[in-house]
Parts: structure tokens; C-alpha cells; sequence
């Protein structure tokens, strides 16, 4: 059974490998890289696993700016404690994420530290707002505020 928080969109999965966009890897199933059970296609979305894509194309790129939901969800509980350092370790990231986007970075947000399992990809300000948004609203409903909120 194939583990559904290993499953990528081809164009997810080209951001992450680094390549063009997804004619890359819909060029590689043509030529018949992909096993049978390695790909499916969804209405009119492809989708692969992050164990094909690293059979097919090697090891991915690294992201330029990672962060896990588990690190993020520590400093977040720390900071519901008023564990001041947490909560600007917790300022830092969201400052980091912001300023690795301004240089046209991509960032990584994924569930644990292994890398494997990404929860989303952060491209542009728009993705980061939405993101800080997120953080903010669930601060908030549980009174603590960040001082750089979008």
C-alpha cells in the first residue's frame, strides 16, 4: 500500500527534484522509466511517490530553506507556555521564511526532519502570508501574537 504523504503532483515533484516543470518527468514515463505501479493519473493530474522519482531521477535538490511541522509545532507549544525563547526562535523562522522568499527561495515546510514527507512548498510572498496567517490565527486562539504578522 502506497503511503498517501509520499504521493507528489509531477509538478510538485519537479520543484522538489529541481527540474523545469513537469514535462520532465511526463517525458520519462513516455520512455517508459517508471514502473507500472509507480505512476497514476488522476483526471488530468499525474502522480508519482518520492521512492520512484528517487529510482528515476536520484536524490532531490535540497530545498534552500527547510523547516519540520515538527519543530514548528515545539517552538508553537512552547510558546502557548510563555517560553519567550520559543517564541522568538518562532519570530526567526517566520523572518527567515520571509527573507528566503524575497531572494527568490524555495522553502520547505515538512512533517518530520527526514525531509521525505513534505507537507507544503512555500514559492512566493502570497504562500508565506497564508502560511504566517495560519501560525498567527492558531497563536492567537491561544493568546500569544508574533510581532511580525501579514
Amino acid at each position: 500500500m502506497i503511503d498517501l504523504s509520499q504521493v507528489m503532483t509531477f509538478t510538485e515533484a519537479a520543484e522538489k527534484w529541481g527540474l523545469a516543470n513537469g514535462n520532465t518527468i511526463r517525458k520519462a514515463v513516455e520512455r517508459k522509466r517508471f514502473q507500472e505501479n509507480e505512476i497514476r493519473k488522476s483526471g488530468d493530474v499525474w502522480l508519482t511517490t518520492y521512492e520512484a522519482m528517487q529510482r528515476v531521477f536520484g536524490n532531490p535538490k535540497h530545498s534552500d530553506f527547510t523547516i519540520s511541522m515538527t519543530s514548528l509545532s515545539q517552538y508553537i507549544s512552547q510558546s502557548i507556555y510563555k517560553d519567550n525563547d520559543a517564541k522568538k526562535q518562532l519570530e526567526k523562522i517566520i523572518t527567515d521564511i520571509q527573507k528566503a522568499i524575497i531572494q527568490h527561495k524555495t522553502v520547505t515546510i515538512t512533517t518530520h526532519d527526514d525531509q521525505e514527507h513534505i507537507v507544503m512548498i512555500l514559492k512566493n510572498e502570497t504562500d508565506v502570508e497564508t502560511f504566517t496567517k495560519n501560525i498567527n490565527r492558531y497563536l492567537e486562539s491561544v493568546s500569544i501574537s508574533l510581532h511580525n504578522k501579514t
